[in-house]
């Protein structure tokens, strides 16, 4: 039997492409240009898949998955995303949509979204399948079972996703192989105690809803693996039955869904990225503008003074530029540390050297104290650079903003088995709250001038050398961060 297929676009273009591709492909389509028209033929006709545009005039495509998912559970729905709509995507993933898939549409990731959706379709009539099984296993379990109980077994102990039978006491009294695999599993142990150690049952219990209403309830939760590791897992819940109907157990499934999870925070950070980056570039060509304007002007005057103050805005936006490409390869890569020898005094002498025009700039005072013998690290040289000037950065802007007579102190110290980078500035300092705050990704405490990657990309290449930053600051009056790197 040919699975049906309903095709929900505003776009016509999109229709026929699609249409003519899914029939070549064996599919049944049929086609509907808004999501009003879409509901009324799903109320009316029987569907296996659902293909739907999220931005439609209207009823969109997220109210139509929720008129879907309500009315005809079964129907598994794929969304089609145009550029910018990552966060309604992610959000019809929560509505239970099997996946989602980006225009322009490739075959390729059309075909695996199929996939996955008649894979659902399968798995789901399996379950069905082995549900009723269940009922009968509960009621003769006093019974030897023959060959139903061998194929339900085998059913049961090959579904990729943790099931567990459960009483009214959440008491677990069967599961399936992959369950005790992962988990710490005791026969008869409560399923809270199993999954997270805890001594009372969850709040909003998936489990306790079905058992008082008899119908399939959802949840998503963090679980603890037997190797400690956490995992995010997406909850269904079905009753089984006794003879008079009554409900003696309730059948839990848990799916992994920790990989959707890093996707979506993927997505969401790439996001912000992107604006964050667009939005430094544009401060950063406006710079160059406004620099290669007054060199060009200086040269034709002759005006050796404005030559030298459009060379200096060029040379400042060139290491801005310079800071932003290390922002984006730290963020937007895994990336391995790179160890080489580095001389300590030469990496101090190369970090001012990068940074003294921007002090100078400012009129803002900047005391250096460091070791003059040969100390050796052993670091990664671009990514400890980036961490302090990033920091340095940080206090020049601190300063700017204070009535005070600016100045920094940057001072590096030997201690045991350690070098301590201090960065000490008398800036406008930082509220007690917000000191963790600013390691957060996108975080910034410099409204639209700042991207919120420099202190956090920091700390991350700082802990990957087996480092640590920590700052102390008082209100109106100082901030001082610590960089704190093992010599070996």
């Amino acid at each position: 039997m040919m699975t049906k297929v309903l095709l929900v676009d505003d776009e016509e273009g999109i229709r026929k492409v699609l249409k003519i591709y899914l029939q070549d492909d064996g599919y049944d389509v049929s086609t509907s240009d808004d999501g009003k028209k879409a509901a009324q033929k799903i109320d009316n006709e029987s569907f296996d898949i659902v293909l739907t545009d999220i931005r439609m005039p209207g009823m969109d495509g997220i109210s139509l998955l929720k008129h879907i998912k309500k009315k005809h559970p079964d129907i598994e729905v794929i969304m089609l995303t145009g550029h910018g709509d990552f966060k309604l995507a992610i959000e019809s993933l929560k509505l239970d949509a099997v996946d989602f898939i980006s225009k322009p549409i490739d075959n390729d990731v059309l075909n695996i979204a199929l996939k996955r959706a008649h894979d659902r379709i399968s798995n789901r009539i399996k379950i069905q399948k082995y549900t009723k099984d269940l009922e009968g296993l509960v009621k003769e379990k006093t019974q030897k079972l023959g060959e139903s109980e061998k194929r339900y077994i085998q059913l049961f102990n090959e579904s990729p996703s943790y099931i567990t039978i459960q009483d009214k006491n959440l008491n677990i009294v069967e599961t399936n192989k992959i369950f005790k695999d992962h988990f710490s599993y005791k026969k008869g142990r409560a399923c809270y105690q199993i999954y997270k150690g805890r001594t009372s049952h969850c709040p909003d219990c998936p489990v306790q809803k079905t058992f008082k209403d008899g119908k399939s309830h959802t949840a998503e939760m963090e679980v603890i693996l037997k190797d400690a590791s956490v995992r995010n897992v997406f909850i269904q819940t079905s009753a089984i039955t006794g003879e008079k109907g009554r409900i003696k157990h309730v059948m839990e499934m848990s799916t992994d869904v920790t990989m959707i999870h890093e996707l979506q925070d993927h997505l969401a950070s790439l996001g912000l990225h992107i604006g964050a980056v667009s939005h430094g570039l544009k401060q950063v060509l406006t710079g160059l503008d406004g620099g290669s304007y007054l060199i060009e002007s200086g040269l034709n005057k002759k005006d050796n003074l404005q030559i030298s103050e459009g060379w200096e805005i060029v040379k400042e936006k060139i290491s801005k530029t310079r800071q932003m490409v290390l922002d984006i390869l730290f963020h937007t890569k895994k990336r391995q540390i790179d160890r080489s020898r580095v001389l300590l005094s030469e990496l101090i002498e190369e970090i001012v050297a990068s940074i003294q025009p921007k002090f100078d700039q400012e009129n803002i005072g900047l005391n250096i104290k460091y070791p003059k013998e040969n100390i050796m690290l052993n670091i990664d040289k671009m990514a400890v650079f980036s961490a302090i000037i990033s920091i340095l950065e940080n206090a020049v802007d601190a300063c700017i903003l204070t009535k005070n007579k600016s100045k920094v102190e940057f001072i590096t110290q030997i201690k045991k088995s350690s070098v301590i980078f201090s960065i000490k500035d008398n800036g406008k300092g930082l509220e007690e709250n917000k000191k963790n705050k600013i390691f957060s990704l996108f975080y910034s405490e410099k409204g639209n001038k700042g991207t919120g990657l420099g202190l956090f990309i920091a700390l991350r290449s700082i802990k990957q050398h087996g480092g640590a930053i920590t700052v102390e600051s008082q209100l109106d009056k100082f901030t001082e961060f610590l960089i704190t790197l093992p010599l070996k």
